[in-house]
Formats: structure tokens, C-alpha cells, sequence
């Protein structure tokens, strides 16, 4: 990702930590000035425990993230962005040493306005997400990179999109050092109870790179990477509401077989006044029978896809580390049940959810991985149950906490015969609590 991390009292921490403090010194000592400063950001810590990768082991985990922003308007036409995160504790890069902490530059552009149009240009290293309605992105979801974002108003309720991001680059000196580039189109259209985005995704990966783990693209060979897909949602009368989802992929590699999928996520929700019930499902395809793990998939850049908390990664807030948080939805299908919002108290509020997951992997394909927080690799013969109740209490207005519990029941194949080696599992599940300032 090219995101520098540091232990405090490294070049990058002090550099961070001291442009930080001299903003902050501005914005408190010339609210005169012709440029306006904005401070904002949040802190989040998490406590968990449970079970989360159906070895039967538990673990415990603490992890701290506080993310802040500083913003510098000279006017509607030109402004600027810059944010830190500071991560600490259980999960982050130097966590066997717990006074260490992990200091990254997460974003830092400026926007602005092309002279006389309607126009608008981002240019630095942003955070980027395709549309999606029935679930979040699939393909790309909070994908931080350097690169360019033009974004164009075409008239009433139409817009068109378009970026390149460099999501990776070889470590080398030289202007022809190996790079990920990633060239992206987006339109959005909304008319009536109807909205459209459809979405188009080029890239070109250098052997050897990749842009994170919230993916499939294998980081070995060279890949061609062409993506189409597109969200809708309609909304027929005013307590329903309908979405989709939906992509085709294929990434090209040499020196080895392609890979080629798509996937289809369905949301339909009837929004009443003390709750929200909801249906999610879905169906992405999987890899054939001694075809090699991912290539029957939809090629995921840095996916999200968040139709469970702990086998899926919707839990709230950075994971602590000990649940699989599965972020791609290739090689595996769907049904769940949702009730969100339910509430009794003022300040307190429930969601409900039961999901049902299944593997469209060839079931002669457990050789290619196991059902667990290192793979999390599902066969035809492979299913699970989670069972998810997310407490949210507002605390203050700006403070937030939230008790997440889950039960998850497994239903693995072991069968040697269809390539695993008769592996023991057991349930898995999980308790966190977070917080959450935001200012």
C-alpha cells in the first residue's frame, strides 16, 4: 500500500507527531487567517474475547485506533486534507512489545475545483470505495492509495467518476520501479425512487506486488485485471427498499491459469417504526475441480464484504484479531435474516441477524485450504451458522459503545477423500466491546 508505519521515535512518528502539533498550534492561534483549520477525528478501543478460528482455543485481545484529521479551506473551490492513525495494542504490527505504536500518514490530498466548471479534482493519497447498495464493496471498499479523482456533475441527479490509484509500488529508486496501477470509471444516476452506479475497474500488478490483504489477487505473477459491475436500488413505496449488487472479473496472469468469477448480493428491508427486518443473499462463483485456489472467483482487489460479523468482517470498528474477518465473498453463497434498529430504551438500540453460509468451491477442493481464520476457504461441502447481536449505546452524543456477541456452528467436510487431511473443528464464537469517541 506504500502507507509508512513507525515505532514511536522513528523519522515517520516524530515527522507525523510534529506536523500534527504545529497544525494544531494553528488552528488554535489564527482563526484569523485566510485559511480555516478544521480538527476532527476518532478514538476507538476494542476488548474481545472468544473462539473465532474453530480450533477451540480461546483468545483474548485489545487493540486502540485514534484516527485525526486536520482540514485547511481556503474557500469552496480549494481546501486540503490530512490524516494520521495511531494503532496500539494486541493485533498491531509491533504487538509483542506493548509501548510500541504503529504511526501511519493514512491520507493527505487536496481538492479542488477546475476554474470555471462544475468539475472536481482530487489529487494525494485518499481513501476510495465503488458504489454498491445491498452490502458494502465488494471489490473495492476503503482502498487507501496515491492517485487522481475527477469527479464530473452531468446534470439532474447524474455524475461520472473516474480515478487512478497506485496501490503498490517496488521498493526502488528508479522512475521504472515495478507499480500496481488501477484505473477506474464510475456513473450515478438517480431518477424517481431509483438509483443506478454502474462501475468499470482496470489494473495492471507487477510481479511480485499487491495492495493488501483484503483480496484474491495472487502476488506472484503479472496480472491484467478487468472488472465490470453496477448497484441498484429501488425503493416501489416508502417503507421498501430493494438492492442489488453485481460483477464479472477476470485477472490475467502469466505463467499461470486466469481467473475468472462473479458474484450477486441481494438486499430487500421494510423499514418500520420499531424496527427493521431485512433479507440479504447471495452467490459468488468458486473454483472448479483441481483448478487452482481463487481462479473460479471474481477477481477482489480490497474487498468488505459484510454479510456476517465474525466469519465476514462486519464486526464495528478495527477487529482485534482473533475472529477470521473474511473479506472476500468469492467461493462462497448465502441466506441471512436481519432485524436493525429495535429499541426500548432511549439511547439503546438492537440489531438481530442469522445467516446461513455455503461454499460453491468444488468439494474435491479442500486441499486448497481449510475453513478457518488462516484460509477461510469453503468447499460445496462446507457450511456454517452465525448467529450475530450487535447492543448500541449512545452514551453522549459523541461517545458511542457497542457490545458485539456471536455464535457461529460449523458443518466442515474432513472427508480425506476430497483433499483435507481429517482436521478436527469446533464452534467458534465471540464477545467485544467497543468504544467510540468521535469529534
Amino acid at each position: 500500500m506504500g502507507l509508512r508505519a513507525g515505532k514511536v521515535g522513528d523519522p515517520m512518528a516524530k515527522l507525523v507527531t510534529l506536523f500534527m502539533a504545529s497544525a494544531l498550534v494553528l488552528a488554535a492561534s489564527a482563526p484569523a487567517s485566510a485559511v480555516e483549520v478544521k480538527l476532527g477525528g476518532n478514538y476507538q478501543f476494542v476488548f474481545q474475547t472468544g473462539e473465532g478460528d474453530f480450533t477451540g482455543i480461546n483468545a483474548d485481545d485489545m487493540q486502540s485506533r485514534v484516527r485525526l484529521g486536520l482540514t485547511f479551506s481556503v474557500s469552496e473551490d480549494l481546501s486540503g486534507y490530512f490524516q494520521t492513525e495511531t494503532r496500539w495494542g494486541w493485533g498491531t504490527r509491533n504487538r509483542n512489545k506493548g509501548a510500541d505504536l504503529d504511526v501511519v500518514m493514512r491520507q493527505a490530498y487536496i481538492d479542488w475545483r477546475l476554474p470555471g466548471t462544475d468539475v472536481k479534482l482530487r489529487m494525494g493519497r485518499q481513501s476510495v470505495s465503488l458504489p454498491s447498495f445491498a452490502s458494502t464493496g465488494v471489490h473495492i471498499s476503503d482502498l487507501v492509495a496515491d492517485g487522481v479523482a475527477v469527479h464530473t456533475p452531468l446534470g439532474d441527479g447524474v455524475s461520472l467518476s473516474a480515478f487512478w490509484l497506485r496501490p503498490a509500488r517496488a521498493e526502488d529508486d528508479s522512475p521504472h520501479a515495478r507499480t500496481y496501477d488501477l484505473f477506474g470509471l464510475t456513473g450515478t444516476a438517480t431518477f424517481g425512487s431509483w438509483s443506478v452506479s454502474p462501475w468499470a475497474v482496470y489494473g495492471s500488478k507487477a510481479a511480485g506486488l499487491e495492495a493488501d490483504a483484503q483480496g484474491n489477487i495472487s502476488a506472484g505473477p503479472h496480472a491484467d485485471i478487468l472488472t465490470f459491475g453496477g448497484g441498484l436500488e429501488w425503493q416501489p413505496f416508502n417503507p421498501v427498499t430493494l438492492a442489488l449488487d453485481a460483477g464479472w472479473g477476470r485477472a490475467a496472469y502469466s505463467g499461470r491459469s486466469d481467473q475468472q468469477g462473479w458474484f450477486a448480493v441481494a438486499r430487500a428491508a421494510y423499514a418500520l417504526k420499531f424496527a427493521e427486518p431485512a433479507l440479504l443473499g447471495w452467490y459468488a462463483s468458486g473454483d472448479g475441480r483441481g483448478a487452482l485456489k481463487n481462479s473460479g472467483q471474481f477477481p477482489v482487489i480490497f474487498g468488505d464484504f459484510n454479510a456476517s460479523s465474525t466469519f465476514f468482517d462486519n464486526t464495528w470498528g478495527p477487529g482485534a484479531g482473533n475472529g477470521i474477518h473474511n473479506t472476500v465473498i468469492g467461493g462462497t453463497w448465502g441466506l441471512g435474516v436481519q432485524l436493525n434498529g429495535i429499541s426500548f430504551l432511549s439511547g439503546l438500540t438492537h440489531d438481530l441477524g442469522v445467516v446461513y453460509i455455503g461454499g460453491t468451491n468444488s468439494r474435491y477442493n479442500g486441499g486448497c485450504g481449510a475453513p478457518n481464520a488462516y484460509s477461510s476457504y469453503l468447499t460445496s461441502e462446507d457450511s456454517l451458522v452465525e448467529f450475530n447481536l450487535l447492543n448500541t449505546w449512545e452514551i453522549y452524543k459523541n461517545l458511542t459503545s457497542r457490545l458485539e456477541l456471536a455464535y457461529v456452528v460449523e458443518n466442515f467436510d474432513t472427508d480425506t477423500a476430497h483433499g483435507r487431511g481429517g482436521e478436527h473443528y469446533e464452534n467458534a464464537w465471540r464477545v467485544t466491546l467497543h468504544f467510540q469517541y468521535l469529534f
